[in-house]
């Protein structure tokens, strides 16, 4: 069964794994329109093919942002959230321990991005690149901890993200 086969599973080992995060991310829009930083979540699913190469789908929420984007007068707040879907290969580099992981990652994501202001509310999709690096470190048998910044080329903007988190690894399927 599944148990069985999670006894076995190192986070070097192939097979999955599963990740739960807190994330520090920060979304800007160019020009400097607007600027801000929230905290958010993110789900992690990944299938690890082998000792090198990985696939791995998220959900992540990004938190809120809010601003006000005209001080001087009333009506200029702006509250903005970003949740939706990556998907990523994952790559890791050769480590002569099995304990500490170096990885980078490539994609694409796809968001739903929701607009508060003073003067209604709207909502939009995205969809474009992600690019990402991390670690992950052996903790137990079983269990990684895991720390990665990822950047989204969100069309008229940026949004970036520093997650810590554990994997709970369950070997090969």
């Amino acid at each position: 069964g599944l148990f069985t086969l999670s006894a076995q599973a190192g986070p070097a080992d192939p097979g999955l794994l599963v990740g739960v995060s807190g994330m520090l991310t920060s979304y800007e829009i160019d020009g400097d329109v607007f600027d801000d930083e929230a905290v958010g979540a993110k789900l992690s699913v990944q299938y690890r093919i082998n000792r090198y190469v990985g696939i791995e789908g998220s959900w992540l929420d990004s938190g809120s942002f809010e601003e006000d984007t005209d001080p001087a007068n009333s009506g200029g707040d702006v509250d903005i959230d970003l949740d939706g879907l990556t998907i990523q290969a994952v790559g890791y580099l050769p480590m002569s321990s099995d304990d500490l992981q170096l990885y980078g990652k490539a994609g694409i994501y796809d968001f739903e991005q929701d607009l508060d202001t003073d003067s209604g509310s709207s909502g939009r999709s995205a969809s474009g690149l992600t690019l990402g690096a991390g670690t992950q470190i052996a903790v137990a048998d079983k269990v990684s901890l895991r720390l990665e910044g990822d950047w989204f080329d969100i069309d008229g903007g940026e949004f970036w993200t520093v997650s810590l988190g554990v994997n709970w690894h369950f070997g090969p399927l």
